[in-house]
């Protein structure tokens, strides 16, 4: 059986949506990391919105630094991966994800890369696009768009984490109301992740905020 998913990365001035017909906040808790003067890695909250198609993610940390990582992982259908191209000390648990969206925001644009798992047949992450997502210093906020089109009812399962460089692990879960790691040198411990239903109309996912147009075919 194929899995198809049609991946289309555009600029961050295709952030700006209509009011949302789904929208949902997902908190956090705060002061939740092993060294709490790291506001810039404590998540507060993510808001998603879906509407005419597009699904927009917004995550908002407590502080804000320009040397932040922010990776966000997508679980759209069966099978996936536990793993993350980056390479970062990160325990999943059960979960598998389909792609991966990894973002740094020292620079304004250019600053976030699309991987997705398996996309191509072999059991591997493949980078599938770079661009950019928005950045709002003054409100600790970075936001990404997804044009996304689901079977009715259909969800997606996600979760998002925030780090430093290197082989950092993951800061701050925000499916982990607990302490994700108790260090810059343990893994990090991701709990189930969240999810989010909406009723589009059935079709392919593409992924947006992240130029030009890429499919890709898993096998299973």
């Amino acid at each position: 059986m194929n899995h198809k998913s049609t991946c289309t990365i555009a600029s961050a001035a295709m952030l700006s949506v209509a009011a949302a017909a789904s929208a949902t906040t997902y908190y956090d808790s705060v002061f939740d990391t092993f060294d709490n003067g790291l506001a810039n890695l404590d998540i507060v909250a993510a808001d998603v919105q879906y509407t005419s198609g597009m699904l927009v993610m917004s995550v908002t940390t407590r502080g804000f630094s320009d040397w932040t990582k922010y990776m966000i992982f997508l679980d759209v259908a069966p099978g996936g991966s536990s793993s993350n191209p980056w390479n970062r000390p990160i325990n999943l648990g059960t979960a598998q994800a389909d792609f991966f969206i990894g973002s740094w925001v020292d620079q304004p644009t250019n600053n976030t890369q699309l991987w997705g798992y398996g996309m191509f047949g072999a059991a591997q992450w493949d980078q599938l696009g770079a661009g950019s997502a928005l950045i709002n210093s003054a409100y600790n906020t970075v936001t990404w768009a997804m044009q996304v089109d689901l079977a009715p009812g259909s969800s997606i399962r996600f979760d998002v984490a925030t780090s430093g460089g290197g082989n950092d692990p993951g800061v701050d879960h925000l499916s982990n109301l607990g302490l994700a790691t108790s260090g810059w040198g343990s893994p990090s411990q991701a709990g189930e992740f969240l999810t989010f239903t909406t009723v589009p109309a059935p079709g392919a996912l593409a992924l947006l905020g992240v130029a030009g147009v890429l499919t890709a075919r898993r096998r299973r």
